[in-house]
This record gives C-alpha cells, sequence and structure tokens, in this order.
C-alpha cells in the first residue's frame, strides 16, 4: 500500500495520467470482508461500521488528518483477529468464532454472571463433566488474563498488518486501543476516556452499533447506544450518533439493498493513500496470506512457501498465465479457511462431522468471492476458487474435471498438496520430501495430472543438487536457542511444554521469550508469530 509521501495517481476512469491504479478502499474492503467471516458476522459488517464511523467523524468536524484515521482503522479493525483463534480453541474446545462474537458483543465482561453464563455455554460444552468442570474453573481463574492476552494479539498483529500495508502511524497507533472502553472496561491496556484516541471511540461505537443494527433493528441499535452512553462507549460520540440517526439519508445509506460498498469508497478522504500500485497489491497478498495462516498452528507460513513452489514449478513449465496472477492465487488459495472455526481445523480429519467437512470444501468459494470484489485480484479469484477441483472431477466447490481447471489453478493445487504432506498434520507427523513424492504418485490421474506433478517432481530434484546451504545468520541478532525457542513458541506450545521439549527450565524460557520479544520489538506471542514466519524461522 502507498505511503503519503509522492503524486497522488488520477482516476483510472479520468482522462490522462499514469495506467489504470488500484483503490486502497478495494484491497481493504476485501480484507475487512475476511474478518467478517473470520468473527462469525454478517458479510459487510466491517464496511457498514466504517460508513457509521464516517457519518460520525463528520458530525463532529473532525479534521481530513483524522477522519483518515477513522476511515482506515475501521476498516482494519479486526485485521488481528485470527491471532489468538488457535489457542483459544484449544482451551476451550469449541468452535472459537461463535464463542469470540458472543464475549465481544453479547457479554458484559464486568458482571460475573453473564460472564460465568458465557462460559457455562461454551467452554468443553461436548467434554465429560469432570473435564468441562476443570476448563470451567480454569478460565475462570485466568478469564481476565486470558481476555487481556487475546485483545493484545488481535491488537499487536493488526498493527503489524497495517505498517506493511503502508497505513500511517495515527491508523496503527488507533489500532492498539480499538477495543477499548470508555469508563476503563475495555482490553488489552484498560485505557479510560480521553486516553482513548478519539478515532477509537468512534470505530468500537460505530462497531456495535452496526451488530445490535443487523439484529435488533434501529430501535435496538440506538437502544444499545443509549444503556451503554458513559459506560463503553464515549458520551460525545453517542450523542452525536443519535443526532446523525435522525437523518434519512443515514438510515438510506446503512440499510440500501445495494450494498454498502460504493457508499464506502465515496466516503474515502482524499490523500495519497486512496490508490496503490501493483507492487504493493502484490505485498497485500502476503499480508492475507499471514492473515489466513494464523488460524492453526499447523498452517504458519503455509501460503509463502506454497506461493514459493507454485512460481518455480510456473516458470519450469513455461505456463502461459501470467505468474504473478498464479503468485497471488497461491498466496491468498487459503483465504475462505477463516470463515471455518481454528477448533476444527486442528481437528485430525477423520474426526471431523459432516457439517465440518462441508465448511471446509467451501472455503475455495470464500476466498473466490472475497478477491472478486478486488478488480485487479479477479484472475487470481478464479485459480482460487478452482485449486481444489480434481482432474477425475471429484474435487471442490464446483466438480470441474480436466481440461475444466486451470492449469495454474492444478500448479496451485500440487503445490498445497506437496506442503501439506511435508508438514505436521493434526493427525500425523511430516512425511520426508520423498515419501510425499511416493504418495502424491498415487494420486496422478485423480487429484492432478502428470502435466503438473512431473514439474514439480523436477523443481525439487534441482533444488536438492548441491551442497548443503551455509549456516544461517539470524534476524534481530536471535541466537539459535532463541530461535528453538520463538519456533515452539509460534507453534503454540506454553512455556513448560518448551522448557520439556528443551530440556530447560521453565524460568529459562520466560528469560529466552522476553529477550526474544525485545530483540524483535513484540509484545505479544502472536506479533512474534508473524515475526517467525515473516523471516521464514519456522524450519
Amino acid at each position: 500500500m502507498p505511503s503519503v509521501s509522492g503524486p497522488e495517481p488520477r482516476d483510472p476512469n479520468g482522462g490522462d495520467g499514469p495506467p489504470p491504479a488500484i483503490r486502497t478502499s478495494d484491497v481493504l474492503g476485501a480484507l475487512s470482508l475476511a474478518s467478517d467471516l473470520a468473527v462469525g458476522l454478517p458479510a459487510e459488517h466491517g464496511l457498514r461500521s466504517c460508513l457509521i464511523a464516517m457519518r460520525l467523524a463528520r458530525r463532529l468536524s473532525l479534521p481530513p488528518a483524522e477522519q483518515i484515521t477513522v476511515y482506515y482503522t475501521s476498516l482494519l479493525m479486526d485485521a488481528g483477529c485470527t491471532a489468538w483463534t488457535s489457542e483459544i480453541a484449544k482451551r476451550m474446545l469449541t468452535d472459537e468464532i461463535v464463542a469470540r462474537r458472543e464475549l465481544v458483543f453479547r457479554t458484559d465482561l464486568r458482571n460475573p454472571l453473564r460472564v460465568f453464563g458465557w462460559m457455562w455455554r461454551f467452554i468443553a460444552p461436548d467434554a465429560p463433566l469432570t473435564k468441562r468442570a476443570s476448563r470451567i474453573v480454569d478460565f475462570a481463574k485466568r478469564g481476565q488474563d486470558s481476555f487481556r492476552e487475546g485483545f493484545l494479539n488481535t491488537c499487536d498483529v493488526a498493527r503489524d498488518l497495517a505498517a506493511r500495508l503502508g497505513m500511517p502511524e495515527d491508523v496503527q497507533l488507533a489500532l492498539l486501543s480499538v477495543f477499548e472502553q470508555w469508563d476503563g472496561g475495555g482490553f488489552p491496556r484498560g485505557l479510560k476516556g480521553q486516553n482513548i484516541p478519539l478515532a477509537c471511540r468512534i470505530v468500537y461505537l460505530a462497531a456495535f452499533f452496526e451488530v445490535f443494527h443487523a439484529s435488533g433493528g434501529r430501535e435496538g441499535a440506538l437502544g444499545l447506544i443509549r444503556r451503554g452512553r458513559g459506560r463503553a462507549f464515549d458520551p460525545e460520540a453517542v450523542d452525536a450518533l443519535l443526532a446523525v440517526a435522525k437523518e434519512a439519508e443515514f438510515w438510506d445509506a446503512l440499510e440500501s439493498g445495494q450494498g454498502p460498498w460504493p457508499t464506502v469508497m465515496s466516503l474515502e478522504p482524499e490523500s495519497r493513500l486512496r490508490w496503490t500500485s501493483e507492487e504493493q497489491l502484490n505485498d497485500a497478498a502476503v499480508a492475507l496470506a499471514d492473515f489466513a495462516d494464523m488460524k492453526s498452528a499447523y498452517s504458519l507460513g503455509h501460503s509463502r512457501r506454497v506461493a514459493a513452489t507454485a512460481e518455480a514449478i510456473a516458470r519450469r513449465f513455461e505456463l502461459s498465465e501470467d505468474v504473478i496472477d498464479l503468485r497471488r492465487a497461491a498466496l491468498t488459495h487459503d483465504l475462505g479457511l477463516v470463515a471455518v472455526a481454528s477448533y476444527v481445523l486442528d481437528k485430525p480429519e477423520g474426526k471431523l462431522t459432516r457439517s465440518e467437512r462441508e465448511q471446509m470444501r467451501l472455503h475455495p468459494y470464500h476466498g473466490e468471492r472475497i478477491l472478486s470484489n478486488v478488480p485487479a485480484l479477479r484472475r487470481a479469484a478464479a485459480l482460487v476458487g478452482a485449486h481444489h477441483e480434481r482432474v477425475d472431477g471429484q474435487g471442490f466447490p464446483r466438480g470441474l474435471k480436466e481440461r475444466q481447471i486451470p492449469v495454474a489453478a492444478q500448479v496451485i493445487a500440487v503445490s498445497d498438496r506437496f506442503d501439506e504432506l511435508t508438514h505436521d498434520a493434526p493427525d500425523r507427523s511430516a512425511f520426508s520430501p520423498d515419501d510425499a513424492l511416493t504418495t502424491m504418485e498415487q494420486e496422478l490421474g485423480g487429484a492432478f495430472s502428470a502435466r503438473v506433478f512431473e514439474p514439480l517432481r523436477e523443481e525439487l530434484g534441482f533444488a536438492r543438487r548441491g551442497s548443503s546451504p551455509p549456516r544461517r545468520e539470524w534476524p534481530g541478532g536471535l541466537t539459535d536457542r532463541e530461535v528453538e525457542v520463538l519456533r515452539l513458541a509460534a507453534r503454540g506450545l506454553s512455556r513448560r511444554q518448551t522448557a520439556q521439549k528443551l530440556y530447560v527450565s521453565e524460568s529459562t524460557v520466560r528469560t529466552h521469550l522476553e529477550h526474544i520479544y525485545a530483540k524483535i520489538g513484540v509484545s505479544s506471542r502472536a506479533a512474534a508469530t508473524l515475526f517467525a514466519v515473516e523471516h521464514d524461522l519456522l524450519g
């Protein structure tokens, strides 16, 4: 994404100027749609929240710079929402998407009875009573710390992604406080009143207003913000929103049957941030890849590896399709998995229910739908939608076969399968490359054709020739032992488990983690994990 310096491209529909540019709001809107799926809210929740926030910002006569912060913070509010789902799913043994939605939007965390009711509904609901009781007691003891850790991870990763997308510092800082509440009851730092940036107060209010409008209509939304005035919500912002709500135009835009996208794009403030480039779109595809892969400890770095393999095969294969589109599609091929609970993603395949299998089979469709909203990604979107089709017609979601499947999608499929086999899964350890190729040979003519498998085999044979690579210099001044600790932490091991794995004390692991966080400039496990993915440290 662009920085705020440099010339502003002209509208691609205008006269003279550079080649057609890419709207930043299109790219962030797609990320917002993916976030809606990941947090279990109706599609376009984030867009409608942005619409509300911008109406409110204008009502409050915010200066242009603050309106920019409100706009982009609103679209990126949930950009870190995949950062803690795998960890919370392990603790709760349930669909954490629904649990998180109910926790954030329907549970007063200051009311012990409400919190206990939430725990009773969502913590280990299908486990034996003794195990369930143990989990509930443990969560009750550590609940506040768990909530704080979860929101801290979410905010840290959202800020990191915003930085990688070229967002200004004000947006990055706002994302660290976007879940704080006026009376100090929010997370992760418990900020209060005017200590919370104004953009955060506006965005937080707008998000809740939208959720309750979607479920309870106008009166439900208005009742919520009146009850929350001076508690969760800034009184001045509530009063401004109540004034805006008297305008018919506000409701017309919010409830339009045509959807909020055109209105949200029209509200994007004038600045050099409005446009991005093809190169920066590639960076956005990497950000979307990491957003999706953080759903499970088993998938960290997966999409980056698949993209590298697919690109190598395509160049060796002399594929006629645009390699840039193939790389973008390979990076984003699993974006639709954000709609699947981490609890399901971390289950052994043989234990999935029929409903859970159907959720998994829909992920190429979800990914294609999300990416299709970005004109520059529509060719990549079609490949994402086809990457789980099989040449024998038994794939999903459309049951295409043979020549109906784009060759580039088959290249992504064979790269995806190889990476899947050569890394740990919930029900098995990683295969060696040779064993993975042997397994894939047995799938020829079914899952994929020799036309794309042979270039993979050739590429791997070529890559394995030669001497061993030289010893790496780790980024950030990390030591070999610190990289070992970081790898285990990224895969979700606790300090105690890491200590047992490395035959050291738990306090030694804690010290290592403190040093790691200080060296790489992060404050949470999720941010450290993202650093490990970005720098290819997962081994």
